[in-house]
C-alpha cells in the first residue's frame, strides 16, 4: 500500500509539473466585415496574468512560442506582477523578450491596480518603448488601413474599497474615449465578466485575462472559481459572444500567491484577423 501511494504521489507531481510548465497554445481565427483588407492575416498574440512568474521553464517556452507565433502585435492584458509577492524585476525578464519579437502593448490588471510597485513596473516598461494604454487608445495603421486598440485600467484602480460598480466605471472609462467606433476596434481589458459593458460599447474584439481558466478545470464542467465570478465561472477561457462583442478570455501564464493548476495548463492566445 505504502509504494502504491507513493508511486501515486510520484504521478500526480510530475502531472503537477507538466500542468504548470507546458505552456498550450490556443488559435482564434477572427473574421469579420468591419477588419480592413489590410489587417487580413493580422496576427496577434496575448499573454495574461503572468505574476511575476519564477518558473524559467514555463516563461522560456512561453517566449519561444511567441516567437514561433510570428506575432505582428503583442498584447499583455493584466497581472504582470502579484501584489502578494511583487517582483517586477522576474516580470521584466519576460517583457523585455517579448519586446524584442513585436510590439508590445499593455494595460494593468487588479494586481498592478492594488499595489505601489506598478509604478516601478511602470517606468521600467516605459524605458524600453512598451506601450501602455491607461484609458486611452491608439489608431495601428497598416498598409493604407487602420484599426483601433483601446486599452481600459482595471477598476480596482479607483474601486479600492469593492463597493462601487466595476461595470459603470468601465463603462465610463469607455464612453470617455472619443475614438471612431465605426472603426474596428479592439480592447485590452483584464475584467472578462464585463463583457455586456464592452459590447454596450460598440466594441468588436476584446482580449481579457483574470480568471486562470478557473484554476481547476473539470471534464465537461469547466473551470471552478474565478475571481469576481465565483463559483463554476461563465467566463473562464476560451471564445465568448454576446451581440456583435467578440471576447478571448486568455486563461493566463503563472499564478498568484502560492496557488498551482490543475488540468489548466499556462496558455498563450494567438488570434489571427480575417477580413469580410
Amino acid at each position: 500500500m505504502f509504494i502504491l501511494f507513493l508511486t501515486f504521489f510520484a504521478v500526480f507531481a510530475v502531472y503537477l509539473f507538466y500542468g504548470n510548465t507546458a505552456v498550450t497554445v490556443s488559435k482564434y481565427d477572427i473574421r469579420s466585415e468591419k477588419i480592413p483588407p489590410g489587417f487580413d492575416g493580422f496576427r496577434i498574440v496575448q499573454i495574461s496574468d503572468l505574476h511575476n512568474c519564477h518558473n524559467t521553464l514555463m516563461t522560456g517556452s512561453l517566449v519561444s512560442k511567441t516567437k514561433e507565433a510570428k506575432p505582428d502585435i503583442i498584447f499583455l492584458t493584466g497581472d504582470a506582477i502579484d501584489s502578494y509577492l511583487p517582483d517586477v524585476d522576474a516580470a521584466m525578464r519576460v517583457i523585455e523578450q517579448l519586446n524584442e519579437i513585436a510590439p508590445v502593448y499593455y494595460v494593468i490588471g487588479n494586481h498592478e491596480a492594488r499595489t505601489g510597485e506598478y509604478y516601478k513596473l511602470s517606468k521600467e516598461m516605459h524605458k524600453i518603448g512598451i506601450a501602455e494604454l491607461s484609458n486611452a487608445f491608439v489608431n495601428i495603421r497598416l498598409n493604407d488601413d487602420e484599426i483601433v486598440i483601446v486599452g481600459i485600467n482595471d477598476p480596482r484602480k479607483v474601486n479600492t474599497d469593492g463597493k462601487a460598480d466595476d461595470s459603470k466605471i468601465a463603462g465610463d472609462w469607455l464612453g470617455s474615449l472619443k475614438n471612431d467606433r465605426d472603426m474596428y476596434t479592439v480592447l485590452l481589458s483584464h475584467r472578462p465578466e464585463l463583457i455586456k459593458t464592452y459590447a454596450t460599447n460598440g466594441i468588436d474584439l476584446v482580449f481579457t485575462g483574470h480568471a486562470h481558466g478557473g484554476l481547476i478545470r473539470l471534464p465537461f464542467i469547466g473551470g471552478i472559481y474565478a475571481p469576481n465570478q465565483g463559483l463554476f465561472p461563465k467566463y473562464a477561457g476560451g471564445l465568448y459572444t454576446v451581440a456583435d462583442t467578440t471576447m478571448i478570455v486568455n486563461r493566463g501564464a503563472g499564478n498568484s500567491g502560492y496557488s498551482f493548476r490543475i488540468n489548466d495548463n499556462p496558455e498563450l492566445v494567438l488570434a489571427v484577423l480575417h477580413a469580410g
